[in-house]
């Protein structure tokens, strides 16, 4: 559950003052999350694990995206992505995941300051519709863009949400402190 009175005595002055999103914090009660914060961390780390291999609907794919606040809020809201990132990167399976991570452990720059990583269950046919559409290699990961910069395939990816019931789920969160 929530990290502990010494946990956050541990933490860095600026994590302990990260407060988490309405729904970070749920989750985190409901234990989807854990507090994977570190000594002296200048920010909270919530950590859930991949959906194991014989947990994924049959004929699925695991895909992994790094997002900002408000384009996860928007996902959260409709259950699709918005059309407001040129390139709106999606990444298979667990080195997609490894890859999304480096967004918000600082390895990877982006202009949309990432604060979440979702993992998405989507049909394996749509995920080789648009890896035809659009692709490229990115640090020994497959990238697949469905903005309009890239294969533009965002319609088909959201359509194929909308028929996985809770098709997506929040595996990662870096909340820093308001500055």
């Amino acid at each position: 559950g929530s990290p502990s009175a010494s946990q956050l005595r541990g933490m860095g002055k600026k994590g302990r003052k990260a407060k988490l999103l309405p729904h970070e914090e749920e989750l985190l009660r409901a234990g989807f999350l854990n507090e994977r914060t570190h000594e002296g961390a200048t920010s909270r780390w919530l950590v859930a694990p991949s959906t194991p291999s014989e947990d994924i609907p049959n004929g699925h794919t695991l895909v992994y995206r790094p997002m900002g606040d408000a384009e996860t809020s928007f996902l959260l809201q409709t259950g699709c992505l918005p059309d407001t990132q040129p390139y709106q990167a999606i990444i298979e399976g667990e080195a997609g995941r490894a890859y999304a991570e480096k967004f918000l452990r600082g390895m990877k720059k982006v202009d949309t300051s990432p604060t979440t990583v979702v993992e998405f269950a989507v049909p394996q046919a749509t995920y080789e519709e648009l890896f035809a559409m659009q692709h490229k290699v990115e640090d020994g990961a497959i990238s697949i863009g469905l903005g309009d910069k890239a294969g533009g395939g965002l319609t088909m990816f959201n359509e194929a949400l909308q028929m996985v019931p809770s098709g997506f789920r929040i595996v990662l969160v870096k909340r820093r402190p308001k500055s």
